[in-house]
């Protein structure tokens, strides 16, 4: 299930009798919010048992070609993570979340960007989440999480390594292709359309 954009700022009637459910809704947006917003706050603090506790037992992480899956295995790679940057500040822009009433299953977007210490150089980066979420006896948890990015670079080289696709530059490894945009279909479609008129 992927979000729809199209739809995502439809406001439903509230028809007499659905008040209840409507308002649940509300609640449960209320709820996935701040799902999304504690996130950073706990890879920041270095919180890792509460942090793996946010996700569901079968929940998915996907990032740079790699897929972590369940909570054990989401363990070892945040602790690893966590080892790798000493210092981390992320900082989560827009969400927006589909969620129809009465489900207990919904989608979301969330762009952000994070400073990192990594191996004694300052480390920028702009990514995007594409979550799916699930309510797991009253509490919503995170079911799958892709992480994608739009750069990654030193706070050196940031200005140069913009262009082009290669926007990923991890110290120490190869520059590698960034996914946003360019993996979006629409960016996909705009770029085509832009082609063609050429």
């Amino acid at each position: 299930m992927t979000l729809d954009v199209g739809n995502i700022n439809s406001s439903p009637r509230v028809e007499a009798g659905s008040e209840l459910q409507h308002l649940q809704r509300l609640v449960d947006l209320d709820a996935i919010r701040q799902l999304v917003a504690i996130y950073p706050i706990l890879v920041d603090s270095h919180d890792l048992e509460h942090l793996v506790a946010l996700f569901t037992e079968d929940a998915t992480f996907h990032r740079a070609g790699h897929v972590h899956i369940g909570r054990e295995e989401l363990r070892r790679f945040y602790a690893q993570i966590m080892a790798t940057y000493s210092m981390a500040a992320h900082v989560g822009h827009q969400h927006v979340v589909d969620l129809a009433p009465g489900a207990g299953f919904a989608v979301g977007v969330q762009m952000g960007h994070g400073e990192l210490e990594m191996a004694g150089q300052r480390v920028v980066a702009a990514y995007r989440y594409d979550d799916e979420y699930r309510c797991v006896e009253g509490q919503w948890l995170f079911a799958r999480r892709e992480m994608r990015y739009q750069y990654f670079s030193t706070h050196e080289e940031l200005g140069r390594s913009l262009s082009g696709r290669q926007r990923v530059r991890v110290p120490g490894a190869e520059p590698r292709d960034a996914e946003i945009p360019e993996d979006l279909s629409s960016y996909q479609a705009a770029l085509a359309a832009r082609r063609e008129k050429a």
